[in-house]
Protein backbone atom coordinates (compact mmCIF):
# COMPACT_ATOMS: atom_id res chain seq x y z
CA UNK A 1 0.00 0.00 0.00
CA UNK A 2 2.66 2.75 0.89
CA UNK A 3 6.39 2.02 0.15
CA UNK A 4 9.50 4.38 0.88
CA UNK A 5 9.33 6.37 -2.24
CA UNK A 6 5.47 7.59 -1.97
CA UNK A 7 1.86 6.37 -1.82
CA UNK A 8 -1.02 5.90 -3.47
CA UNK A 9 -3.08 8.56 -3.09
CA UNK A 10 -6.63 6.53 -4.17
CA UNK A 11 -5.19 3.85 -1.70
CA UNK A 12 -5.15 6.69 1.30
CA UNK A 13 -8.24 8.68 0.54
CA UNK A 14 -10.43 5.48 0.81
CA UNK A 15 -9.08 4.72 4.46
CA UNK A 16 -9.60 7.97 5.52
CA UNK A 17 -12.77 7.75 4.48
CA UNK A 18 -14.04 4.70 5.66
CA UNK A 19 -12.39 6.13 9.01
CA UNK A 20 -14.06 9.50 8.34
CA UNK A 21 -17.59 8.35 10.36
CA UNK A 22 -17.72 7.78 14.27
CA UNK A 23 -19.59 5.12 13.99
CA UNK A 24 -16.63 3.20 11.99
CA UNK A 25 -14.10 4.42 14.12
CA UNK A 26 -15.87 3.28 17.47
CA UNK A 27 -16.29 -0.13 15.72
CA UNK A 28 -12.63 -0.14 14.89
CA UNK A 29 -11.87 0.52 18.34
CA UNK A 30 -14.24 -2.07 19.09
CA UNK A 31 -13.06 -4.73 17.51
CA UNK A 32 -9.16 -3.69 18.96
CA UNK A 33 -9.92 -4.39 22.08
CA UNK A 34 -11.85 -7.29 22.00
CA UNK A 35 -10.12 -10.90 23.57
CA UNK A 36 -8.54 -12.20 20.54
CA UNK A 37 -8.77 -9.32 18.41
CA UNK A 38 -12.02 -10.44 16.65
CA UNK A 39 -15.56 -9.41 17.11
CA UNK A 40 -18.94 -11.30 16.26
CA UNK A 41 -21.61 -8.90 14.50
CA UNK A 42 -23.74 -10.04 17.07
CA UNK A 43 -21.68 -8.68 19.73
CA UNK A 44 -20.94 -5.37 18.15
CA UNK A 45 -25.00 -5.26 17.42
CA UNK A 46 -25.66 -4.80 21.31
CA UNK A 47 -23.22 -1.81 21.43
CA UNK A 48 -25.15 0.38 18.91
CA UNK A 49 -28.38 1.76 19.02
CA UNK A 50 -29.20 1.32 15.52
CA UNK A 51 -30.97 -1.65 12.98
CA UNK A 52 -28.29 -4.03 11.91
CA UNK A 53 -28.91 -3.40 8.33
CA UNK A 54 -27.14 -0.09 8.88
CA UNK A 55 -24.59 -1.63 11.64
CA UNK A 56 -24.18 -4.09 8.11
CA UNK A 57 -23.54 -1.22 5.93
CA UNK A 58 -20.83 0.53 8.14
CA UNK A 59 -19.34 -2.91 8.62
CA UNK A 60 -19.33 -3.74 4.45
CA UNK A 61 -17.73 0.14 4.56
CA UNK A 62 -14.28 -0.77 6.67
CA UNK A 63 -14.75 -4.49 5.00
CA UNK A 64 -14.21 -3.03 1.66
CA UNK A 65 -11.66 -0.19 2.62
CA UNK A 66 -9.50 -2.81 3.91
CA UNK A 67 -9.70 -1.61 7.19
CA UNK A 68 -11.77 -5.15 8.78
CA UNK A 69 -11.23 -9.01 7.58
CA UNK A 70 -14.65 -10.30 7.76
CA UNK A 71 -14.66 -14.60 8.56
CA UNK A 72 -18.50 -16.27 8.27
CA UNK A 73 -18.36 -18.93 10.76
CA UNK A 74 -21.62 -20.57 11.11
CA UNK A 75 -24.38 -17.65 11.00
CA UNK A 76 -22.58 -15.27 12.23
CA UNK A 77 -19.61 -13.23 10.71
CA UNK A 78 -16.31 -12.37 12.59
CA UNK A 79 -14.37 -9.13 12.31
CA UNK A 80 -10.53 -8.85 13.13
CA UNK A 81 -8.16 -5.14 12.18
CA UNK A 82 -6.21 -5.56 9.61
CA UNK A 83 -2.72 -4.58 11.45
CA UNK A 84 -0.79 -3.63 7.69
CA UNK A 85 -3.57 -1.30 7.07
CA UNK A 86 -3.48 0.93 10.61
CA UNK A 87 -0.05 0.84 9.80
CA UNK A 88 -0.19 2.46 6.32
CA UNK A 89 -2.68 5.28 7.94
CA UNK A 90 -0.03 5.78 10.88
CA UNK A 91 3.32 6.28 8.00
CA UNK A 92 0.81 8.71 6.30
CA UNK A 93 0.39 10.72 8.95
CA UNK A 94 3.76 10.58 11.01
CA UNK A 95 6.19 13.29 10.85
CA UNK A 96 8.14 13.26 7.51
CA UNK A 97 5.67 11.20 6.21
CA UNK A 98 3.84 12.00 2.78
CA UNK A 99 1.10 13.78 4.31
CA UNK A 100 3.32 15.67 7.25
CA UNK A 101 6.73 15.82 5.48
CA UNK A 102 7.91 19.78 5.21
CA UNK A 103 7.09 21.96 2.74
CA UNK A 104 9.50 22.99 -0.11
CA UNK A 105 11.82 25.70 0.69
CA UNK A 106 12.48 28.19 -1.95
CA UNK A 107 15.82 30.70 -2.14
Amino acid sequence: MLDTVGYDPEVAARLFKALGDPVRVRLVALVRRTWGGEACFCDLATEFDMPQSSLSHHLKILVNAGVLQRERRGTWSWYRVDETVLDTVAQLLTPGGPLREAAACCD
